[in-house]
């Protein structure tokens, strides 16, 4: 296992409260993080750790840190900037959401201060920031820690709705506005923005048809296969399981 850099992942339970919540229902998270984690270490050759708060046990490796956030959105900034401001966060770190798995090595994608993926076409125009993804160099620890600290605090001050289901990616967009692909000087800190198409797809129909079908499945020509949206997160096993045999073994 290299300890060059390391994977963390966001997890505790929450009362669902936005309607793709509502609608997905029971959702194994305990097995997508240990899922997760094979796949790091099969494409990255380094650890996965949960980070979660301390009256949550789970039974994977984790960081467990005192948090008072109540709701998802607020809280998976704060238990960001709780691991940023430990002294866990001792060594170059991808925070990855747990409903990801990971297909190539997430190392060549460090840049400047923190690393943050971007949707530029149009359509994204209100919603351009993935909070799925994020790289935090060890070396720039001072400025992540202001940046998150405001992050934080802008979106405890977002409206109701936006708290409900956003809140983590919307106050990240602010602080980074304008959006632009390349490395950008936003408030002292040095920002990354990449395409996020580049870097993470959704799974597609025909992918969760092949599934369904039992049919071999292509693998995906970026590093990151994501499974937002109840729908897609019903097919996370069942990709999981179809990557390779050594995969599920690892």
């Amino acid at each position: 296992m290299r300890t060059d850099i390391r994977i963390v992942s966001p997890y505790r339970p929450f009362e669902p409260e936005s309607p793709s919540h509502q609608t997905l229902g029971p959702f194994d998270w305990i097995a997508a993080l240990r899922m997760l984690a094979a796949s790091v270490r099969a494409s990255c050759g380094c650890e996965t750790v949960a980070i979660t708060d301390v009256a949550t046990a789970l039974p994977v490796p984790a960081f467990r840190y005192p948090t008072q956030q109540s709701r998802l959105m607020l809280w998976i900034l704060e238990v960001s900037l709780a691991y940023l401001q430990s002294d866990d966060f001792d060594r170059d770190t991808v925070f990855v959401s747990p409903d990801t798995l990971v297909l190539r090595d997430l190392r060549p994608y460090f840049g400047g201060d923190l690393t943050v993926l971007v949707r530029t076409p149009k359509k994204y125009h209100n919603r351009p920031v993935i909070n799925a993804v994020q790289w935090w160099p060890v070396a720039a620890k001072d400025r992540l820690i202001g940046f998150y600290r405001t992050a934080l605090a802008r979106a405890q001050a977002l409206p109701e709705h936006t708290i409900v289901w956003g809140a983590d990616s919307e106050s990240i967009r602010q602080l980074l506005e304008p959006i632009a692909l390349g490395i950008h000087d936003r408030d002292g800190l040095q920002v990354s923005m990449r395409e996020a198409s580049t870097i993470l797809i959704s799974i597609s129909t025909a992918i969760m048809r092949a599934l369904d079908a039992g049919r071999p499945i292509p693998r995906l020509s970026v590093p990151i296969a994501d499974f937002k949206g109840p729908l897609r997160k019903t097919y996370l096993a069942a990709y999981f399981e179809a990557l390779s045999p050594s995969l599920v073994a690892s």
